[in-house]
């Protein structure tokens, strides 16, 4: 993209401040601005996905180890026994996972 009197222009003005500016290199830094405001926009994009899917499947995990308590908790009626050391050893280590993910993805994604 060649326009000349941009060129003459920036000549001027360049030889006037002992600089000398393209109005090639004006449409490159251009061109890579309008790329990375393009990859910024992408990254918002996929961080609002990645953050949704997060939250589903951390929401999903916790329900799904609720249930397991709730379940013991009522172990009569529903015939579901779990000694106290597997639900102490669920409980931790489902804490610790829910912690970890958590930690790990909002740290990847929100840095």
């Amino acid at each position: 993209m060649h326009n000349s009197k941009l060129d003459d222009l920036l000549k001027e003005y360049g030889d006037s401040n002992g600089d000398s500016i393209d109005a090639n290199e004006i449409d490159y830094n251009i061109n890579l601005t309008k790329q990375e405001i393009s990859d910024r926009i992408q990254d918002r994009n996929e961080r609002k996905k990645y953050a949704y899917r997060t939250f589903i499947f951390l929401s999903s995990f916790t329900a799904a180890i609720l249930l397991i308590i709730i379940g013991a908790g009522f172990s009569r009626a529903l015939n579901f026994n779990l000694n106290d050391g597997v639900l102490i050893a669920l409980i931790t280590s489902s804490l610790a996972s829910i912690v970890g993910i958590f930690i790990l993805v909002m740290r990847y994604l929100f840095r």
